[in-house]
């Protein structure tokens, strides 16, 4: 049975984006190919015995965020919160160090490497056009930003190569800043993306302007 994706990860595209995209950063930073370097870990051969239990992914949610803090009223309701969480880590662990050609369908893998190789190319274009858009404090401590940078990077990619819906690829690379990244990151996220996307629209010539100016009689 190839790998799969469960109805609780439906965002695992969006995952497997984001790692593919922090593949890119690292491999520049090394002077080394992306995409070997993806195609490297993705057929990495197995431990020998090594096993992975399917169900996982059906317990597994992906897109489970910290969010507020949890008050508790009892000593038994802090027990069994403790151990829901040591539980879902488990889980967590589990998936996220499983080869993954066992966890993501072929179509995911294919796209993967499709927007990886999307990154790659757009990477020095859109390192300036992230420059102009990212705040000062992001830009002061980069290597603080990873993950914020990574993300920026997929869903430029994605909407200026791959061309998918610049709604869609906002609102999956939201999703990721709440799920990787701290409070402020998923607002700034959205601000960057719609100025990068405002930015890219075609500027209307005279022509256009005047021909929206006629009034039909």
């Amino acid at each position: 049975m190839e790998g799969t994706i469960s109805p609780l990860c439906l965002r695992s595209s969006s995952s497997l984006s984001y790692f593919s995209s922090n593949l890119s950063l690292d491999s520049h930073r090394k002077g080394s190919d992306p995409i070997r370097l993806f195609e490297k870990r993705i057929n990495a051969r197995r431990e020998p015995g090594y096993e992975f239990d399917k169900t996982c992914l059906l317990k597994y949610n992906h897109m489970s965020f910290g969010g507020p803090p949890v008050k508790t009223e009892t000593s038994e309701e802090e027990d069994e919160l403790v151990r829901h969480d040591e539980n879902e880590s488990m889980i967590e662990a589990e998936v996220l160090s499983a080869p993954p050609k066992l966890v993501y369908s072929k179509l995911v893998l294919r796209f993967a490497k499709k927007l990886l190789a999307a990154v790659a190319d757009k990477w020095d274009t859109h390192v300036v056009t992230i420059e102009k858009i990212s705040p000062p404090d992001w830009k002061s401590a980069p290597a603080g930003r990873i993950l914020e940078f990574s993300i920026l990077h997929l869903a430029m990619s994605e909407i200026a190569v791959i061309e998918t819906r610049h709604p869609i690829v906002i609102n999956e690379a939201v999703d990721l800043a709440k799920r990787f990244c701290d409070g402020s990151a998923p607002r700034i996220i959205n601000g960057c993306l719609r100025t990068f996307v405002k930015d890219r629209a075609p500027t209307p010539t005279p022509q256009a302007l005047e021909s929206k100016q006629e009034v039909p009689v």
